[in-house]
């Protein structure tokens, strides 16, 4: 009901634009709308059957909410709505995934909290188009039969790690690597989405050896100047260990910058306290002789969702203790991959005090090629959100090429560098793109998509349609493969995003003008801002 009234309320707002827009020197139309709102509103704990009982201080023990993650369905369907079907599928996938190694569900009841009550019935902002849509949270963090459809494409551990790597220490740039420092994968709630799902079971433990090898390395490489301390997640290993690890790293003396990567903030953001940031800035410089070392923290933002008030509690404490914050989304079908979606998570994220930092195509990885979009779309949503959004707040688009190849830019170079002078739209039919990658090499026939042939993606279509209840909410963008892997056609892409001016002022809820246009020059209404200036208290001051 709620989002039908706000669509009525646009739809009418539209109108009104229209009608009295040709015989006004300017109108701007306000509306009880939701602009400049910030914080997704959790579910409160204690009107949910499994935590009914739960104290308010038991609630934001962090330890508490580690013991008390939802692993089963069992727990899953005392906090979400899920039918005898729905329930038997999850169960199916998790065991499935549970065979091959892996631990596929954790999440946090703080995590839970920010899904809807129906998540395959969720309410979303007016021109989300929520009839197409899952609850984005459920997507990021439940199994579901999804993740084993189109067995063939995409591969386990497709980023290579092993093969450039000395000890924890990975490295694929001259002058950063990535340290893995994992305590039973540390992570406090799994991604569905992970590019390391493969790694995702209970005994995942990099071992103080390999770590040691790792420190001995970026030491010894007087090139390295950054560290890229992970997991799993930075913070969730032992506060012993990552004191070591932090002591050991300010004694390198060309070592400049440390970055922090979590989850932390967005999923358990209650264990973000003083006592472990003052850890972390005491140590990271213990031993550092001259400037003291940059360090920053890197997180992993996906959907205005997970922008709350708790999320934005723990950035201030983060940003009063002196450290940075930015953020690393991935592009997801089926959770933001829509304008609207994006530049909400994008400013929202600003205004709290996150940096966004990249907008990563989602990785060709086995079990989540139903989360990959078209290059094309991606580069189209950036280009759009240009001007209409502060600079600062779009992020840079890039892929993490599978093999080890590092980062290319997607925007607004390393897509199609061969062939500029085209335009994006005549790339609809397209099912791979032309990069570079940061060493000069190129790459003419990239293909972020995974491929399927006709009978694999109709019988994904279907599975999908009777787990989620209806068809068309579950849209996967793959590349159909004759038997020799020619390709026929790529799915769910008959038409690129048409965004047009009107279009994005509404999405962003920007007051309008007659041109559709929000007001960009005060000259414009000069004599109606006079006037109201006149009455204001800085006139008269």
């Amino acid at each position: 009901m709620i989002e039908l009234k706000k669509k009525i309320l646009n739809t009418i707002k539209y109108c009104l634009l229209r009608i009295f827009g040709k015989d006004h020197d300017h109108i701007l139309l306000k509306s009880k709308k939701m602009i400049n709102e910030v914080f997704f509103e959790p579910r409160k704990f204690n009107t949910i059957e499994l935590w009914k009982d739960v104290t308010e201080e038991q609630w934001q023990d962090a330890q508490w909410q580690l013991k008390n993650s939802i692993r089963t369905v069992a727990q899953l369907k005392k906090v979400i709505k899920l039918n005898p079907f729905q329930e038997s599928e999850i169960e199916r996938t998790v065991s499935t995934l549970k065979s091959q190694g892996k631990e596929p569900m954790r999440i946090t009841p703080y995590y839970a909290t920010l899904m809807q009550a129906d998540p395959f019935h969720p309410v979303m902002l007016p021109y989300e188009k929520s009839r197409k849509r899952l609850d984005p949270i459920f997507w990021q963090s439940v199994p579901t039969p999804a993740n084993l459809l189109f067995p063939d494409t995409g591969a386990e551990g497709a980023m290579s790690e092993d093969s450039r790597s000395y000890g924890a220490a990975y490295q694929r740039y001259p002058n950063r690597v990535a340290l893995f420092v994992a305590e039973n994968t540390s992570c406090a709630s799994y991604c569905v989405h992970c590019q390391r799902a493969k790694s995702l079971d209970g005994t995942i433990d990099v071992n103080l050896r390999e770590i040691n090898k790792g420190l001995f390395y970026i030491g010894y490489n007087k090139n390295i100047n950054e560290v890229l301390v992970t997991g799993g997640d930075a913070l969730r290993i032992s506060r012993n260990r990552l004191r070591y690890v932090l002591e050991e790293l300010s004694r390198i003396p060309h070592l400049r910058a440390i970055r922090i990567a979590t989850r932390v903030p967005v999923v358990l953001p209650m264990a973000i306290t003083d006592e472990l940031l003052d850890l972390i800035r005491i140590s990271a410089n213990k031993h550092a002789q001259g400037t003291d070392k940059y360090v920053y923290f890197m997180t992993h933002i996906n959907h205005y969702h997970e922008i709350t008030a708790d999320l934005a509690r723990a950035v201030k404490k983060i940003c009063d203790h002196g450290f940075t914050i930015r953020n690393q989304t991935v592009l997801l079908n089926h959770v933001n991959d829509y304008y609207k979606t994006l530049a909400e998570t994008f400013r929202r994220m600003f205004w709290i005090g996150v940096h966004p930092y990249y907008l990563l195509q989602c990785h060709k990885e086995k079990g989540i090629v139903h989360f990959i979009t078209p290059i094309q779309i991606g580069k189209i949503y950036i280009k759009h959100l240009q001007g209409w959004l502060s600079g600062v707040s779009i992020p840079k688009y890039a892929a993490n090429v599978e093999g080890g190849g590092g980062k290319i830019l997607l925007m607004p170079t390393g897509h199609d560098t061969l062939n500029i002078e085209n335009n994006i739209d005549s790339k609809i039919s397209e099912s791979y793109a032309t990069v570079s990658t940061w060493d000069g090499k190129e790459l003419v026939r990239y293909e972020a998509l995974g491929r399927a042939s006709y009978q694999e993606f109709e019988d994904a279509v279907e599975i999908m349609a009777a787990f989620i209840g209806r068809k068309g909410a579950f849209l996967p963008k793959v590349i159909i493969v004759d038997d020799e892997g020619n390709h026929i056609e790529t799915t769910n892409r008959t038409k690129l995003p048409n965004i047009e001016t009107i279009k994005k002022s509404e999405r962003l809820e920007y007051e309008l003008m007659k041109n559709d246009m929000p007001l960009t020059n005060p000259v414009d209404i000069f004599a109606e801002l006079e006037k109201e200036f006149s009455k204001s208290k800085y006139f008269k001051s």
